[in-house]
Protein backbone atom coordinates (compact mmCIF):
# COMPACT_ATOMS: atom_id res chain seq x y z
CA UNK A 1 0.00 0.00 0.00
CA UNK A 2 2.77 2.44 0.88
CA UNK A 3 4.81 1.74 -2.26
CA UNK A 4 4.08 5.20 -3.68
CA UNK A 5 5.25 6.87 -0.48
CA UNK A 6 8.28 4.60 -0.26
CA UNK A 7 9.33 5.90 -3.69
CA UNK A 8 9.47 9.52 -2.55
CA UNK A 9 13.00 11.00 -2.60
CA UNK A 10 12.94 12.10 1.04
CA UNK A 11 15.98 13.81 2.53
CA UNK A 12 17.16 15.16 5.87
CA UNK A 13 14.65 17.99 6.03
CA UNK A 14 11.82 17.71 8.57
CA UNK A 15 8.90 15.70 7.23
CA UNK A 16 5.23 16.65 7.38
CA UNK A 17 2.64 14.08 6.31
CA UNK A 18 -0.95 15.32 5.97
CA UNK A 19 -3.53 12.51 5.81
CA UNK A 20 -6.63 13.99 4.20
CA UNK A 21 -9.99 12.95 2.80
CA UNK A 22 -13.73 13.14 3.46
CA UNK A 23 -15.30 12.05 6.72
CA UNK A 24 -15.33 8.27 7.01
CA UNK A 25 -12.61 7.77 4.40
CA UNK A 26 -10.36 5.93 6.84
CA UNK A 27 -7.71 8.52 7.71
CA UNK A 28 -7.10 7.26 11.23
CA UNK A 29 -7.17 3.66 10.04
CA UNK A 30 -4.53 4.45 7.41
CA UNK A 31 -2.33 6.08 10.03
CA UNK A 32 -2.64 3.17 12.47
CA UNK A 33 -2.02 0.53 9.82
CA UNK A 34 0.89 2.07 7.96
CA UNK A 35 2.39 5.13 9.66
CA UNK A 36 2.09 4.68 13.42
CA UNK A 37 5.35 2.73 13.49
CA UNK A 38 7.20 5.82 12.27
CA UNK A 39 6.85 7.02 15.87
CA UNK A 40 6.28 10.64 14.85
CA UNK A 41 4.02 13.08 16.69
CA UNK A 42 0.46 12.65 15.42
CA UNK A 43 -2.03 15.51 15.56
CA UNK A 44 -5.69 14.54 15.32
CA UNK A 45 -8.45 16.90 16.41
CA UNK A 46 -10.83 13.99 17.03
CA UNK A 47 -8.37 12.46 19.49
CA UNK A 48 -8.01 15.80 21.26
CA UNK A 49 -11.77 16.21 21.48
CA UNK A 50 -12.13 12.79 23.05
CA UNK A 51 -9.17 13.08 25.42
CA UNK A 52 -10.01 16.59 26.63
CA UNK A 53 -13.80 16.35 26.33
CA UNK A 54 -13.59 19.39 24.08
CA UNK A 55 -16.10 20.71 21.57
CA UNK A 56 -15.18 20.11 17.91
CA UNK A 57 -14.22 23.71 17.19
CA UNK A 58 -12.15 23.91 20.37
CA UNK A 59 -10.36 20.68 19.45
CA UNK A 60 -9.71 21.98 15.93
CA UNK A 61 -8.15 25.14 17.37
CA UNK A 62 -5.95 23.08 19.70
CA UNK A 63 -4.86 20.90 16.79
CA UNK A 64 -3.94 23.99 14.77
CA UNK A 65 -1.88 25.29 17.68
CA UNK A 66 -0.10 21.95 17.99
CA UNK A 67 0.75 21.88 14.28
CA UNK A 68 2.11 25.41 14.38
CA UNK A 69 4.25 24.65 17.44
CA UNK A 70 5.72 21.57 15.75
CA UNK A 71 6.64 23.59 12.66
CA UNK A 72 8.18 26.33 14.80
CA UNK A 73 10.30 23.63 16.47
CA UNK A 74 11.12 22.07 13.08
CA UNK A 75 9.80 18.69 14.19
CA UNK A 76 8.68 15.99 11.78
CA UNK A 77 5.06 15.00 12.35
CA UNK A 78 1.85 13.57 10.90
CA UNK A 79 -1.60 15.08 11.07
CA UNK A 80 -5.02 14.36 9.65
CA UNK A 81 -7.69 16.67 8.34
CA UNK A 82 -10.85 16.42 6.25
CA UNK A 83 -9.29 19.13 4.04
CA UNK A 84 -12.66 20.76 3.40
CA UNK A 85 -12.15 24.30 4.68
CA UNK A 86 -13.52 26.77 2.11
CA UNK A 87 -10.93 29.43 2.92
CA UNK A 88 -7.98 27.23 2.02
CA UNK A 89 -6.35 27.63 5.43
CA UNK A 90 -5.00 24.07 5.55
CA UNK A 91 -3.48 24.33 2.08
CA UNK A 92 -1.90 27.66 3.01
CA UNK A 93 -0.40 26.01 6.10
CA UNK A 94 1.11 23.27 3.95
CA UNK A 95 2.48 25.76 1.41
CA UNK A 96 4.04 27.77 4.22
CA UNK A 97 5.74 24.62 5.55
CA UNK A 98 7.27 24.08 2.11
CA UNK A 99 8.74 27.59 2.19
CA UNK A 100 10.14 26.77 5.64
CA UNK A 101 12.10 23.88 4.12
CA UNK A 102 9.81 21.03 5.13
CA UNK A 103 9.30 17.98 2.97
CA UNK A 104 5.50 18.05 2.71
CA UNK A 105 3.58 14.95 1.61
CA UNK A 106 -0.19 15.10 1.24
CA UNK A 107 -2.02 11.77 1.26
CA UNK A 108 -5.61 11.91 0.04
CA UNK A 109 -8.05 9.05 0.64
CA UNK A 110 -11.10 9.19 -1.63
CA UNK A 111 -14.59 7.74 -1.41
CA UNK A 112 -17.13 7.26 -4.18
CA UNK A 113 -19.47 10.06 -3.14
CA UNK A 114 -21.03 11.93 -0.23
CA UNK A 115 -23.54 9.13 0.32
CA UNK A 116 -20.69 6.72 0.99
CA UNK A 117 -19.14 9.22 3.38
CA UNK A 118 -22.44 9.36 5.27
CA UNK A 119 -22.69 5.55 5.35
CA UNK A 120 -19.13 5.16 6.66
CA UNK A 121 -19.75 7.70 9.41
CA UNK A 122 -22.94 5.85 10.37
CA UNK A 123 -20.92 2.63 10.64
CA UNK A 124 -18.42 4.41 12.86
CA UNK A 125 -21.14 5.75 15.14
CA UNK A 126 -22.62 2.26 15.46
CA UNK A 127 -19.31 1.07 16.90
CA UNK A 128 -18.97 3.96 19.34
CA UNK A 129 -17.22 6.50 17.11
CA UNK A 130 -18.00 10.18 16.72
CA UNK A 131 -20.81 11.47 14.52
CA UNK A 132 -20.89 14.25 11.93
CA UNK A 133 -24.17 15.90 10.87
CA UNK A 134 -25.35 14.87 7.41
CA UNK A 135 -25.51 18.46 6.17
CA UNK A 136 -21.84 18.92 7.02
CA UNK A 137 -20.88 15.72 5.21
CA UNK A 138 -22.76 16.84 2.11
CA UNK A 139 -21.17 20.29 2.13
CA UNK A 140 -17.67 19.07 2.86
CA UNK A 141 -17.38 16.36 0.21
CA UNK A 142 -17.00 18.56 -2.90
CA UNK A 143 -14.72 20.94 -1.03
CA UNK A 144 -12.28 18.13 -0.25
CA UNK A 145 -11.95 17.40 -3.97
CA UNK A 146 -11.53 21.08 -4.83
CA UNK A 147 -8.79 21.47 -2.24
CA UNK A 148 -7.15 18.32 -3.61
CA UNK A 149 -7.24 19.84 -7.09
CA UNK A 150 -5.43 22.92 -5.78
CA UNK A 151 -2.95 20.82 -3.80
CA UNK A 152 -1.91 18.96 -6.95
CA UNK A 153 -0.70 22.27 -8.36
CA UNK A 154 0.73 23.80 -5.22
CA UNK A 155 2.41 21.05 -3.19
CA UNK A 156 5.54 19.02 -3.99
CA UNK A 157 4.17 15.54 -3.20
CA UNK A 158 0.57 14.34 -3.40
CA UNK A 159 -0.41 10.68 -3.20
CA UNK A 160 -4.01 9.61 -3.84
CA UNK A 161 -5.69 6.45 -2.56
CA UNK A 162 -9.17 5.04 -3.03
CA UNK A 163 -11.00 3.45 -0.09
CA UNK A 164 -14.45 3.06 -1.62
CA UNK A 165 -14.15 -0.73 -1.95
CA UNK A 166 -13.66 -2.52 1.37
CA UNK A 167 -12.24 -5.55 -0.45
CA UNK A 168 -9.41 -3.34 -1.77
CA UNK A 169 -8.64 -0.94 1.08
CA UNK A 170 -6.40 2.04 0.45
CA UNK A 171 -5.84 1.21 -3.20
CA UNK A 172 -3.13 3.44 -4.76
CA UNK A 173 -4.53 5.75 -7.43
CA UNK A 174 -1.72 8.13 -8.40
CA UNK A 175 1.28 10.07 -7.20
CA UNK A 176 2.16 13.60 -8.28
CA UNK A 177 5.54 15.30 -7.84
CA UNK A 178 5.64 19.05 -8.42
CA UNK A 179 2.41 18.88 -10.40
CA UNK A 180 3.47 16.02 -12.67
CA UNK A 181 1.83 12.62 -12.45
CA UNK A 182 4.69 10.18 -11.96
CA UNK A 183 2.81 7.01 -10.96
CA UNK A 184 -0.68 5.66 -11.53
CA UNK A 185 -2.42 2.64 -10.06
CA UNK A 186 -4.14 -0.18 -11.88
CA UNK A 187 -7.57 1.41 -11.47
CA UNK A 188 -8.64 5.05 -11.42
CA UNK A 189 -12.00 5.41 -9.65
CA UNK A 190 -14.70 7.72 -10.95
CA UNK A 191 -14.13 10.39 -8.30
CA UNK A 192 -10.47 10.74 -9.38
CA UNK A 193 -10.79 10.64 -13.16
CA UNK A 194 -11.07 14.39 -13.60
CA UNK A 195 -7.85 14.78 -11.62
CA UNK A 196 -5.82 11.85 -12.95
CA UNK A 197 -5.72 12.25 -16.70
CA UNK A 198 -3.54 10.31 -19.17
CA UNK A 199 -0.10 11.87 -19.55
CA UNK A 200 -1.18 14.64 -17.21
CA UNK A 201 1.11 17.61 -16.66
CA UNK A 202 -0.14 20.29 -14.29
CA UNK A 203 1.27 23.82 -14.08
CA UNK A 204 4.38 23.72 -11.91
CA UNK A 205 4.30 25.32 -8.49
CA UNK A 206 5.05 29.00 -8.62
CA UNK A 207 3.82 29.40 -12.20
CA UNK A 208 0.54 30.89 -13.26
CA UNK A 209 -1.66 28.66 -15.46
CA UNK A 210 -1.83 29.92 -19.04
Amino acid sequence: MTSFVDALPLDRRPLMIAITGPNGAGKTSLYRAYFQDLDLPYVNADDLARELDAAPYEAAALAAQARTALVDDRESFIFETVFSDPAGEKLAFLRDAVTRDYTVVLLFIGLADADQSEARVAQRVATGGHDVPTEKLTARFPRTLENLRRALRELPYVVMYDNSDTTRPFEPVAMFVDGSRVSVGERVPTWARALVKPQQQLPARGRNPQ
